[in-house]
């Protein structure tokens, strides 16, 4: 079992050097702490078989050569002489599937290249709740040029670009930014009804959000509980 720890570590820290990740990074992808990804590759725990399925798809690989030895070389045998002559091999042979696996340094370009469009997307999804409040104000100001709070569109539009923004960081990016965008969201909403209400001055509306933030700082503050690694415990005697 230790000597399969070890492979496997020396496997997931050759593979993320080649991808040119760093251990954050890493963690980042798989939802899972530095910590954790530091762990693994030490050797002192193996991940889970879920998280080896899904760094296997990442890095494009089977869960096969994380066990394998990288710096073992597989022992050449004599080949047997054939009483025959061999048929020689088809021209369109398919590759084995070991040789099939993507080069590193593609797989890393990929990655970037994907991140950088889920930027894209969450910018055009961002700019598509500005797009809908300016063509509802221009047809409200069309037919109905003497309704006065029709400009409130783009002070709500605000907070819905946060809820916009924390949902595609949830699923694509670093849930670190979420207390930082769910900040934005308690002040926004917050600003948007002071400006609705304008007219009283209700200015003790802010209070609600000192509470509010202090919640947001606490809960970032929560870390995470590793499970404990029951491989190395020993059974204690009775």
């Amino acid at each position: 079992m230790d000597d399969w720890k070890q492979i496997a570590a020396a496997n997931l820290v050759r593979l993320r050097k080649a991808h040119q990740l760093t251990q954050v990074q890493l963690a980042e992808q798989l939802h899972y702490s530095d910590k954790a990804v530091s762990k693994w590759e030490r050797g002192e725990s193996l991940p889970d078989l879920a998280v080896m399925k899904q760094l296997a798809d990442f890095y494009g690989i089977r869960i096969d050569d994380f066990l394998t030895d990288p710096d073992a070389a597989p022992a050449e045998q004599p080949a047997p002489e054939p009483e025959c002559p061999a048929a020689p091999l088809p021209e369109s042979a398919p590759a084995p599937e070991s040789a099939q696996a993507e080069d590193p340094v593609q797989s890393a370009q990929s990655v970037r290249q994907r991140t950088h469009n889920r930027f894209i997307i969450t910018g055009m999804a961002a700019l598509l709740v500005w797009l809908v409040a300016s063509m509802i104000f221009v047809v409200l100001d069309t037919i109905l040029p003497e309704l006065k709070y029709s400009s409130f569109l783009f002070i709500y539009a605000a907070p819905i670009t946060a809820v916009v923004a924390l949902v595609f960081n949830s699923i694509w990016f670093n849930r670190r930014w979420n207390f930082v965008i769910i900040s934005l969201l308690i002040w926004s909403v917050l600003g948007a009804l002071f400006m609705t209400f304008y007219e009283y001055r209700i200015w003790k509306l802010f209070l609600i959000g000192i509470p509010a933030q202090l919640i947001v700082v606490l809960w970032s503050r929560l870390r995470p509980v590793e499970p404990p690694d029951t491989q190395n415990q020993k059974p204690q005697d009775l």
